[in-house]
């Protein structure tokens, strides 16, 4: 028995040497994030239509996220990528439904160098770095404070599991790079049935152009869709339509004088915005847009030269949508209603503050100012002030806000402000080590005139972490 296990084993090995044999290259790497998370406030109050539920929520726990990559380079055109990860808060191994100790696929991609001709590159797989811009509309990481896993109880905005399932093909025709990808966001039925046409797809089409001027400038031009037909009945012309989501855009970024970056943003969203109610054929046309303003400044003065000042200025905007509730139910008017509420697609701005984790990228005006400093070396220190309006006032005399352990809140809010509020964050970053990083965030949201007295407790939070990477 003994010298036939023996003999299979050889065999094996013999077999898997020329597997091992066409791998040129394998690098291993990873990192490893502990934290500890202070929240407290983010119910704002939970006042609610006359019932005061208690006290300020608060959330004190430690967290460590764990990653581990592999890159295997088979020839000089093929190579592969896995990534796995570990979120988990920390003592809580007893719970089983904490997911504590799960071991996730993270990503796990093949590359295809010179496909069919030299200027083409193909992705195929689960990947995490489809991203245009800076994630106004899409990221494949996105949307950043939505989460599944481990983390979709604790802190669904800290999340570091996400990726889309994608073929992704890249033509460089330098200077000109065109980007066209498709993604399965949600398969949800995959058994044999009569009608299986409920999945939730994402497609598009980004254009980069480099100017080669002094001023470094790009632009870009692109088209993203989301096809969410889980929305689609089954019962002839009385059905719902598919739920879609239509994305032209541009960007522009330029470099004017030394130091300074500009960008800009427009996107407009058409399409088709499917109601959940009893009745069905509530569908309204979708016309919304968002547009996005940045500048950061380098500042050149001797004076300061050392402490490498930067000012960044950003105005984000996205539309919003009126409330109908005090008009004809959507089943009497829907049809001939326009839908102008942004849609938050696959964004990824605004990671690690409070009002991140409360609102949704729509129906908003958002003013950033931030200063950051290296006061000594390895250090970095920044001040972020954070301005939020709403573009359209919210009708009904009360809103639901996100909680980032998962579900929503319903709070009260006034019908005739615009005032969200307003958030502060200071970050301090010190790099211990090229590969060691320590940094404390500290943010407070005060409430603005668009919620009640009820409802505007100070929100705030402090992060501190320690990320490895090796």
């Amino acid at each position: 028995m003994k010298k036939t296990i023996l003999l299979a084993v050889l065999m094996v090995g013999l077999l898997a040497i020329p597997a091992f044999a066409s791998v040129q290259n394998v690098k291993v790497s990873g990192d490893i994030d502990s934290s500890y998370l202070y929240r407290e406030g983010f119910d704002l109050g939970r006042f609610v239509k006359g019932t005061d539920l208690g006290q300020d929520d608060i959330q004190n726990v430690f967290l460590t996220q764990t990653r581990l990559r592999v890159d295997a380079e088979l020839t000089d055109n093929v190579s592969a990528v896995v990534g796995l990860i570990n979120e988990r808060a920390w003592g809580t191994e007893d719970d089983p439904s904490s997911n504590n100790t799960d071991i996730d696929l993270n990503v796990a991609y093949v590359t295809f160098k010179e496909m069919l001709y030299s200027p083409l590159t193909v992705h195929i797989g689960r990947q995490n770095n489809i991203r245009y811009g800076n994630g106004f509309i899409f990221d494949s990481q996105g949307q950043n404070n939505t989460a599944t896993g481990a983390f979709a109880t604790i802190a669904q905005d800290l999340t570091k599991r996400k990726a889309l399932d994608a073929i992704r093909a890249v033509l460089d025709y330098h200077p000109l790079t065109i980007d066209l990808f498709y993604g399965k966001v949600d398969a949800n039925t995959i058994t044999e049935v009569e009608d299986d046409r409920d999945d939730v797809d994402v497609w598009g089409a980004n254009a980069n152009y480099q100017l080669g001027d002094k001023m470094n400038t790009e632009v870009e031009t692109y088209f993203f869709a989301k096809i969410d037909k889980s929305t689609d009945g089954t019962g002839g012309a009385s059905a719902d339509e598919a739920d879609t989501v239509y994305v032209p855009g541009l960007r522009a970024s330029t470099n004017p004088i030394e130091g300074l970056n500009v960008q800009a943003e427009v996107a407009w969203q058409r399409g088709n915005k499917v109601f959940t109610t009893t009745a069905i054929g509530n569908n309204q046309r979708r016309e919304a847009m968002g547009a996005e303003a940045i500048a950061s400044y380098q500042v050149p003065f001797e004076a300061t030269k050392k402490w490498k000042p930067v000012i960044t200025s950003v105005y984000s905007y996205t539309s919003g949508d009126k409330s109908k509730t005090t008009e004809l139910a959507y089943s009497q008017e829907a049809s001939r209603e326009k839908y102008t509420a942004w849609d938050p697609m696959f964004e990824t701005q605004g990671g690690g503050t409070v009002y991140n984790s409360l609102f949704d990228l729509s129906n908003s005006h958002i003013y950033i100012v931030s200063a950051q400093v290296t006061p000594i070396e390895d250090v970095t220190a920044k001040v972020t002030w954070t301005g939020l309006w709403l573009d359209k006032e919210v009708r009904e005399g009360s809103t639901t806000i996100r909680q980032p352990e998962g579900g929503v809140l319903t709070v009260l809010t006034s019908t005739d402000n615009e005032e969200v509020g307003y958030e502060i964050d200071t970050e301090l970053i010190y790099d211990y080590t090229e590969d060691v990083q320590l940094g404390l965030n500290l943010g407070w949201f005060n409430p603005g005139d668009a919620f009640t007295s009820a409802n505007e407790d100070i929100a705030s939070q402090a992060i501190a972490h320690a990320d490895v990477k090796f």
